[in-house]
């Protein structure tokens, strides 16, 4: 009986909830869709096998071996040879500058030390950044001598003559930490201010006191960039504690300018707010805008380059990938933090961060525009 008393009135609140569910098809349509979402990027945009690796060569030699062992390491697989520099220097600079992970250095006297039957040298630069494409490359490297001497034809030269010289730049005992630390702070950045941003927004919405502001004299972009303001404030903060626990907790060094990447820094604050300011404009409660933020986060841990090479991944995942933020910020952190790149490298994924940002606020004021006309 008492058991029968509790249940009482189940049927009407039930009825309920279903009304109330059915009168918000927004929520309902992302809490339906989001974990097919999800699952589609994790088995379309992941995959673990490094191969392909994006490589630059200096043939210094020019000789008829020298071409032959990099057509070698071009039917290898492992690397593709996208670049050709000039000079040692430019090739250590688009290592630097993120533009390839490898690069092939032939000696000068390659093919002739090589037919007067001594060692003839080929240099390998890994960018040891990403600890896990790191070890496939050196664990190639160290196997190409053999397949440079099948190339070169059967009993024409030993192995042990191709001296391959791997060398591991910029994170020489690939401590995980390195590579994965800058990153979690770009996501722990891009997550802190799209989740304050849009929250805030929507909870004005909801109490009324948003619409009050937007038929005010004050224009659109005026409130927006009101809003903005204190939260670049809080987010620069967390983005200077987060820099302190990477260098004397988890002892990350900063091996290029600190200025340029706290000035970098505010500038993917600025697109991440930008970012938060589209979230709250199309959500009309909390609960939308927690989801949306959610619905963000996943794609932009697995898309930008956190985990998983983009290189690897189809190219539809590669270009929904440009449309993040975190994308260039992550190329920006490793490349100031582990590589010690400068903004003659780095001004590609800075001039698209900052251009992502721009046009995010901008549309999303002009929604908000739209809202209050």
């Amino acid at each position: 009986m008492r058991s029968a008393a509790n249940l009482r009135g189940f049927g009407a609140m039930l009825y309920k909830e279903m009304i109330h569910v059915a009168r918000d098809p927004t929520t309902l349509a992302l809490a339906l869709l989001l974990p097919i979402v999800q699952l589609l990027l994790f088995g379309y945009a992941i995959n673990t096998k490094v191969e392909h690796i994006g490589s630059a060569f200096l043939d210094e030699d020019r000789g008829a071996l020298a071409v032959r062992a990099l057509d070698a390491l071009r039917a290898s697989g492992e690397f593709d040879l996208v670049r050709q520099a000039r000079s040692r220097a430019e090739l250590r600079a688009l290592i630097v500058a993120g533009r390839v992970r490898v690069g092939f250095d032939v000696a000068p006297e390659f093919t002739a030390d090589i037919l007067a039957g001594r060692p003839g040298m080929l240099q390998v630069l890994i960018d040891g950044s990403d600890s896990s494409i790191a070890q496939e490359a050196y664990g190639a490297a160290t196997s190409i001598g053999t397949a440079l001497q099948a190339s070169f034809g059967p009993g024409r030269v030993r192995p042990t003559l191709v001296d391959v010289r791997p060398r591991m730049l910029f994170n020489p005992s690939l401590r995980s930490a390195n590579f994965l630390v800058p990153g979690l702070i770009g996501v722990i950045m891009q997550v802190i201010t799209i989740f304050l941003m849009s929250l805030s927004i929507v909870g004005e919405r909801e109490r009324g006191t948003l619409d009050q502001l937007l038929v005010t004299p004050i224009g659109p972009l005026a409130v927006m960039l009101g809003k903005i303001a204190p939260y670049v404030a809080i987010g620069f903060i967390d983005f200077l504690l987060v820099l302190g626990a990477m260098r004397w907790i988890f002892n990350v060094p900063i091996a290029g300018s600190l200025g340029l990447l706290l000035a970098l820094g505010l500038g993917f604050l600025l697109s991440a707010l930008g970012l938060g300011l589209l979230v709250s404009a199309v959500a009309r409660t909390q609960v939308q805008a927690m989801l949306m933020t959610f619905a963000l986060t996943m794609p932009s841990i697995l898309l930008s380059g956190f985990f998983f090479e983009r290189d690897l991944m189809p190219p539809l995942m590669q270009w929904i990938g440009y449309l993040i933020p975190l994308t260039y910020f992550l190329e920006i952190l490793r490349g100031i933090v582990l590589r010690g790149a400068g903004l003659d490298a780095l001004w590609p994924s800075v001039t698209a961060m900052m251009a992502l940002g721009f046009a995010l606020i901008v549309v999303a004021s002009v929604r908000f525009a739209r809202r209050a006309g």
